[in-house]
């Protein structure tokens, strides 16, 4: 097992400062890998930013990128550079509740190839998530529990791949990341249509690590937005 943790920023440091401790004090288990992805295009604040967090490899891809292209250039980097086996995706506006089992997790998707990501559950955000009390809560009839003989549970669907905080093989970064408005519903699509590295497309799903009543494990605090092209 190896893991690579990937912190997406782009300049709101009260939100980042905040995530990295966060992860720091929640994220249970090696972590063999930090990367942090500053997507401001400020080489001044670049630098400052490597010397506030020194346990990082710190990268970036030049100018500006927006959301989707601060992911397509994070992934290819990680592609070319990284060792590890797996990804923990944070975008850097989210903290934790609780204490994240990253081995277990690891387990989950070695088992499970069909399994593209585990996602964190957060709190609901929008009007229509507040309604219905959440985000599976939404669908619930699209979620499936399932428990694996060591007792970890999962809810497995084919509705979306989610950048939400996340584990995922490091050969999904190879698939490259789409470009253009709403790509993060584009990449799920083109899963659920083309396959993913592992599996055919038939095959293809999503996860939400944890049961069904286990509750938001993360809170998304970044109401203040600065990335585009989501």
């Amino acid at each position: 097992m190896s893991v690579a943790l990937l912190i997406i920023t782009d300049g709101r440091d009260e939100y980042l400062d905040r995530t990295v401790a966060s992860a720091a004090e929640h994220l249970v288990g090696r972590v063999d890998e930090r990367w942090m992805f500053d997507d401001t295009g400020d080489e001044t604040y670049r630098a400052k930013l490597a010397a506030r967090h020194p346990t990082f490899t710190h990268i970036h891809g030049g100018r500006r990128q927006g959301f989707g292209g601060a992911i397509r250039s994070a992934w290819m980097q990680l592609t070319a550079r990284s060792k590890a086996q797996h990804v923990f995706h944070l975008e850097a506006d989210f903290t934790f509740n609780r204490g994240v089992d990253l081995p277990a997790m690891v387990d989950v998707l070695d088992d499970n190839p069909h399994l593209v990501q585990l996602a964190l559950r957060r709190q609901p955000w929008n009007g229509e998530e507040h309604a219905a009390g959440g985000i599976v809560e939404q669908h619930p009839e699209a979620y499936h529990d399932r428990t694996d003989q060591a007792g970890r549970q999962w809810l497995q669907h084919r509705l979306f791949f989610t950048t939400n905080p996340c584990l995922y093989r490091a050969t999904l970064c190879s698939y490259g990341w789409p470009s253009g408005p709403q790509s993060e519903g584009h990449f799920g699509q083109t899963l659920l249509r083309s396959g993913s590295p592992e599996v055919s497309a038939s095959l293809v799903h999503f996860g939400f690590w944890g049961g069904r009543d286990s509750g938001p494990a993360v809170e998304h605090i970044g109401h203040t937005r600065a990335g585009t092209g989501y």
